[in-house]
């Protein structure tokens, strides 16, 4: 498995492109100027087949429908995370001048695999964020989306967020049984035996 991160979009998205070892590949939330994503996937001669949304706001998904059309990905997101995806004002994009109404392909929920080639990732609903946010889960990583940050955590005062929703959430994460490399929403990675220890809303 080779992780790539790419920092898109007006305010610092992480996008991920997860390969295995036929390079075939699952993009993780997308917003912005594409081409670098594109730029990475042609220079390494990979083949997106799926694109796995942590969640709905507007900076993890601006960039859908345009990855989508060029590579024909799948789109998949939480089922509880339907009308952040669909309405602009709760995804937050109609306050960016961009309103971005989008509907997934197939939605997920808790417990449920993801197999992209030969990568499986395990789907954790991780709500608080927003009503739908989930983690992937994946061998030795975990794509937290805007749940938990390299010493912080995701802000609740968005539409469907709920700040004890995501402390209770954060909890699960913690009580994890091995130690991850935690890959976020924005910022750098860290890793989960870090973030026990000191992030204080752990």
């Amino acid at each position: 498995m080779k992780i790539k991160g790419l920092e898109m979009g007006s305010i610092g998205t992480n996008c991920y492109v997860v390969s295995d070892d036929n390079n075939i590949c699952a993009i993780i939330d997308c917003d912005g100027n594409p081409k670098p994503l594109f730029d990475y996937v042609e220079a390494n001669q990979l083949t997106p087949t799926h694109i796995l949304l942590t969640h709905g706001h507007f900076d993890h998904i601006g960039a859908v429908e345009v990855v989508k059309e060029k590579y024909g990905c799948h789109v998949i997101a939480c089922e509880k995370e339907r009308e952040v995806l669909e309405n602009p004002s709760v995804n937050v994009s109609s306050f960016s001048g961009f309103p971005i109404s989008l509907l997934a392909d197939s939605y997920c929920k808790e417990g449920d695999i993801i197999t992209v080639g030969d990568l499986n990732f395990t789907v954790m609903e991780t709500p608080g964020h927003t009503v739908g946010s989930v983690c992937f889960v994946i061998e030795d990583a975990i794509f937290s989306g805007d749940t938990l940050f390299l010493g912080s955590c995701g802000r609740t005062d968005f539409p469907t967020g709920d700040w004890n929703t995501i402390l209770q959430s954060l909890q699960r994460l913690k009580n994890l049984e091995k130690d991850y490399v935690v890959y976020p929403g924005h910022g750098p990675a860290t890793t989960l035996a870090n973030e026990r220890v000191s992030n204080p809303y752990m």
